[in-house]
């Protein structure tokens, strides 16, 4: 599940719309971690999710695709995270969110092994595509017949 909300952050990013820019990502049994920043906002967001249960239904998810979409526009769009800024001499540390909560949550992003580090697949360009994608369109007049 985390790695295709990973995928839908990155989709979504590459439509142009406020990026989330992710940095750690991990998982523990059903339990999702994710860590992030929302430009042009200098606060690190932390997400937790326990994925056994549906976020907006209490029962089990009916699938993948359905989580990933409200956990990516529950969680992360409709917070507008990129909208709150750090207080000056407050803390650079996560602001975690989510459901459980748990007391031994990573404070600051060196807490968190480099192991859970996320690095974004590298975005394709249109001098890299498939050959299969670049199909030239024709545009050639249409020819009618005389329905007579």
């Amino acid at each position: 599940m985390l790695r295709n909300l990973l995928l839908r952050i990155e989709d979504e990013n590459s439509r142009g719309g406020k990026p989330l820019l992710a940095s750690h990502a991990w998982t523990n049994g059903p339990m999702m971690y994710l860590v992030y920043t929302a430009p042009p906002s200098d606060i690190t967001w932390g997400l937790v999710r326990d994925t056994r249960e549906s976020i907006i239904d209490p029962v089990p998810w009916p699938d993948v695709d359905e989580a990933v979409r409200w956990y990516y526009y529950l969680d992360l769009d409709e917070g507008q995270p990129w909208a709150f800024f750090r207080e000056p001499g407050e803390p650079d540390t996560i602001r975690w969110c989510g459901y459980p909560l748990e007391d031994d949550l990573p404070q600051r992003l060196s807490d968190i092994p480099d192991a859970y580090r996320y690095t974004s697949p590298p975005r394709t360009s249109s001098t890299t595509r498939d050959q299969g994608q670049d199909q030239r369109v024709v545009n050639e007049p249409r020819r009618y017949a005389d329905p007579r």
